[in-house]
C-alpha cells in the first residue's frame, strides 16, 4: 500500500506542474497559431504542448529535487532563488532546442559544420531565442509561485489563491 501512496503522490506532483506547463504553453502556441494565421499558414499546436507539458512537467520535479534546484533556496531570496533556476533551466532549454535544430539540419546535410551554418544562416536562432524567452517567462511563474507557497507554507500560496475569504 506504501508504494501506491507513493505513486499517488507522485501523479498529483508530476501532474499539477506539467498541468502548469501545459496552461502556460497552450497560450504561447495558441498565440503563435494566432499570429500565423494572418499569413495564412496552417499550425497544429495541441500535440506539441502536450508532449513538451508532459517532458517539461517531468524535468521540472527531478530538477526540483536535485543541489541544482535547491542551491539558493535558503539562503538567497525568493526572487534571486527563482531568477537563478529560471536561467538554469532557460540554459538546458536554449541548449535542447538549438540541438534539436542542429539534428535535422544535420539529417539533411553532409556535415555538422554545414548544418551548423544552415541553422545559423537561416534565422532559425531567432525562432529558438523567440521559444526560449518564452519558455523562461512560464519558468519564472513557477518557480515565484513554488518559492513563495514554499515560504508560506506547502499549499498556503494555494488556499489563498482559490478559496473564498471567509
Amino acid at each position: 500500500m506504501a508504494i501506491l501512496a507513493k505513486l499517488k503522490l507522485e501523479a498529483r506532483e508530476v501532474g499539477l506542474v506539467t498541468l502548469y506547463f501545459l496552461l502556460c504553453f497552450g497560450f504561447i502556441l495558441t498565440l503563435k497559431k494566432l499570429l500565423l494565421a494572418a499569413y495564412h499558414i496552417e499550425f497544429y499546436a495541441l500535440s506539441t504542448a502536450v508532449v513538451g507539458a508532459l517532458i517539461v512537467g517531468k524535468i521540472v520535479v527531478v530538477l526540483d529535487k536535485t543541489r541544482a534546484g535547491t542551491r539558493f533556496d535558503r539562503s538567497y531570496s525568493v526572487g534571486a532563488a527563482a531568477l537563478y533556476k529560471t536561467m538554469m533551466y532557460s540554459l538546458c532549454t536554449a541548449f535542447v532546442l538549438g540541438s534539436e535544430k542542429l539534428f535535422h539540419a544535420y539529417r539533411e546535410s553532409v556535415t555538422l559544420s554545414e548544418a551548423f551554418m544552415d541553422v545559423w544562416m537561416h534565422q532559425d536562432r531567432h525562432i529558438i531565442l523567440a521559444k526560449v524567452l518564452c519558455i523562461g517567462l512560464a519558468f519564472m511563474g513557477y518557480h515565484l509561485y513554488a518559492g513563495i507557497d514554499r515560504r508560506l507554507g506547502e499549499g498556503t500560496l494555494k488556499t489563498m489563491i482559490f478559496t473564498r475569504p471567509s
